[in-house]
């Protein structure tokens, strides 16, 4: 089970310098003394739940934790709480990318645990505040577990961080299997990714099974990286816990659905990793985004290479990047089915990882709700799907929602993301942990 942080005390501490490689200018934020109260004032709050917004609404916050939310006239504001007026502005929680990667890049000098803050501090100035890494390179899992669990101790600046450690894959036996999933376990993380491969290095049935059945005798939920829709219904059948992509081979059939539906099993599209695939057979035009700029200082160590136009040349004539466009297609198509059967849709990018460069931590995960809103979600469920079904899915009970109890993580628009849901690119401010952070600087 992914581990939670409810029930601890987070203390607040100056926040600390940040590392070289992004450039960050000060929020001119009000915050509190220990143990005061802030009350955020005014606002439209969509709350993650699904239920329609708080229009004209009071969130009030105290040691990191939201303690309440309502209406003005429902929610009392005490006499010393820190007034912040956010009228004009929609609140939503921060989201949760529950497949992504926080892994050391090969194109810096800093060292393992200066390049993850700093790839954490990214993503939380997206807005994603919370990332489940789904595979570590060797340089990075261990790194990754300690700022886990400093995560109760301090301060954040930057976005929560959960882990897997290295994915388990391309083995041969189960007594393999079992052995590497014990190893990672024995690294305290928060749960198992696995491999299926496909032909001609994909795991046998027995493998997986036992993967999974280990994962779960550690007690450690499964989640499965998958293409087919048979390796899905093998997951399935194993007893997965998260179908980590889309099924992007064939149409998904009811037995799936019946059995996605039976079991609770979360399902994370991951769109933008199948984007990434081909849409470097030409310079995009996203280069030239200031939304996309506002991350260049991390992003410009990766722009280059794939502005080369000899590495534009391979994109356009290798096979799989040109196939993977028509995956794409089907992605979309099983993705509205899904969500119209009632499965639950969390949202994931695959971002990060270091062996695929421009996967781009913080905005493709606003890529990502508009490709899902595209696909037929609506723009309320693609928000949910970001916060709180991300949460469930997850099993992070402390984040995710608007709600009293819930930590204090929270996305501040300048526009209302329900009438167009590119308005998450419209950030007024983050908040992690009840703190408003450093934002980068666009100028």
């Amino acid at each position: 089970m992914v581990r939670s942080a409810t029930g601890r005390t987070l203390i607040p501490l100056a926040i600390v310098l940040l590392v070289a490689g992004v450039a960050f200018q000060p929020s001119g934020a009000q915050t509190p003394a220990a143990g005061g109260v802030t009350a955020l004032t005014n606002a439209r709050v969509i709350d993650g739940t699904g239920r329609a917004p708080f229009e004209q609404a009071t969130i009030l916050i105290s040691g990191g934790m939201v303690t309440a939310v309502g209406a003005a006239p429902a929610v009392q504001v005490p006499l010393t709480a820190t007034r912040v007026d956010m009228s004009g502005k929609t609140i939503v929680p921060g989201f949760i990318n529950v497949h992504g990667h926080v892994q050391k890049g090969s194109e810096n000098n800093l060292s393992v645990r200066d390049d993850l803050i700093r790839r954490l501090r990214l993503y939380a100035s997206y807005g994603v505040t919370t990332v489940v890494s789904l595979d570590q390179n060797p340089a990075d899992e261990l790194e990754t577990v300690r700022l886990r669990d400093e995560q109760s101790t301090m301060a954040l600046d930057r976005t929560r961080i959960y882990t897997t450690g290295g994915s388990v894959r391309r083995l041969k036996t189960a007594q393999e299997a079992r052995r590497a999933v014990d190893r990672v376990a024995d690294l305290k993380v928060d749960l198992v990714k696995m491999h299926y491969d496909g032909p001609p290095d994909g795991i046998s049935v027995e493998t997986g099974n036992a993967i999974i059945d280990q994962a779960h005798r550690r007690g450690l939920r499964a989640a499965a990286h998958i293409f087919y829709l048979q390796e899905a219904k093998d997951a399935l059948a194993g007893g997965v816990d998260i179908i980590a992509h889309s099924v992007r081979d064939r149409d998904v059939d009811q037995a799936f659905i019946a059995e996605m539906r039976r079991r609770d099993v979360g399902y994370v599209p991951t769109l933008t990793r199948e984007l990434s695939v081909f849409v470097y057979e030409s310079t995009p035009a996203f280069f030239k985004d200031p939304f996309f700029q506002r991350g260049i200082a991390v992003y410009g160590e990766q722009v280059p290479g794939l502005s080369n136009p000899a590495a534009q040349e391979k994109v356009r004539t290798n096979k799989t990047a040109q196939a993977i466009k028509q995956a794409l297609v089907q992605a979309n198509e099983n993705l509205k089915t899904l969500q119209d059967a009632g499965i639950t849709i969390a949202m994931g990018t695959d971002s990060g990882t270091a062996l695929n460069p421009g996967r781009w931590q913080g905005y493709f995960e606003h890529v990502e709700l508009e490709m899902m809103v595209k696909a037929g979600l609506t723009p309320m469920q693609a928000l949910v799907a970001s916060t709180g079904n991300a949460a469930n899915v997850a099993k992070l009970d402390h984040v995710g929602m608007i709600v009293a109890g819930k930590a204090a993580d929270l996305l501040v628009l300048d526009a209302n993301p329900l009438r167009d849901i590119k308005n998450t690119r419209r950030i007024s401010s983050v908040w992690v942990a009840g703190r408003r952070i450093q934002t980068p600087s666009t100028n």
